[in-house]
């Protein structure tokens, strides 16, 4: 149902999940946050999600919208413009962010690392727990995800799609 309503997939995608979700073992991933887990555990979540990001219909962006509902403390929302295309670019914002499609592990790699690297910064850490206050249902990961995504958009506006 998330990839139905969260998302803006093609049926490929839906197709998919009703094909191959039962390749995916959500039991071997740690059962830690993503700021707590070791270079060997990010690795093994690679693994996983450039799997699901291998799928037909899928890239990094949706495999990450579907299986953070699973873990939503382990693995952020790896989504194609506001992290591959502006957090990782170092050329944004003077240069719009992509749209690209990731499917490379490499690539999910080294964004788990980034956003690992910031959740553990020492200069952040005080600002967690003041977060945490505001929104205490939320994991560090989301909030994150929420501060990051509220700068991207203020940064980079984006027409609205018309209603059909």
């Amino acid at each position: 149902m998330t990839i139905l309503i969260g998302s803006r997939v093609s049926s490929d995608a839906f197709a998919s999940v009703q094909d191959r979700a039962s390749e995916i073992d959500l039991a071997s991933l740690p059962d830690t946050p993503l700021e707590d887990t070791s270079g060997d555990e990010r690795e093994a979540l690679t693994d996983l999600l450039a799997q699901v990001a291998s799928w037909r219909g899928f890239g990094a962006s949706v495999a990450t919208k579907v299986l953070h509902k699973k873990r939503s403390s382990l693995i952020p929302i790896l989504d194609n413009r506001a992290i591959f295309g502006a957090y990782m670019n170092p050329r944004w914002p003077y240069e719009r962010s992509s749209e690209e499609t990731i499917k490379m592990s490499t690539r999910i790699r080294e964004a788990l690392d980034w956003i690992h690297r910031d959740l553990t910064r020492a200069e952040n850490i005080d600002t967690w727990p003041a977060l945490s206050e505001i929104e205490p249902a939320r994991s560090r990961i989301e909030l994150f995800d929420m501060v990051w995504w509220m700068y991207f958009r203020t940064v980079e506006r984006v027409k609205r799609e018309q209603s059909l």
